[in-house]
């Protein structure tokens, strides 16, 4: 998954969590900006988590 489809999973998301409320273009748009903010801040922590990972020591010495 890329940063996009993230970003657009959560954009659909809290559109629809605010289906109760008229929301203008504007709205919608800062939706995808915070959508954006929170892709990025997910990407981040997984690549930190990943990075922290211990290195698996192969048998083979590779």
């Amino acid at each position: 998954m890329d940063i996009h489809d993230i970003a657009l999973t959560l954009f659909t998301q809290l559109v629809g969590s605010h289906q109760t409320a008229a929301m203008d273009a504007d709205a919608r748009a800062e939706l995808g900006r915070e959508a954006y903010r929170c892709a990025e801040a997910f990407i981040a922590a997984k690549d930190q988590y990943i990075r922290e990972l211990p290195v698996a020591q192969s048998e083979q010495g590779y």
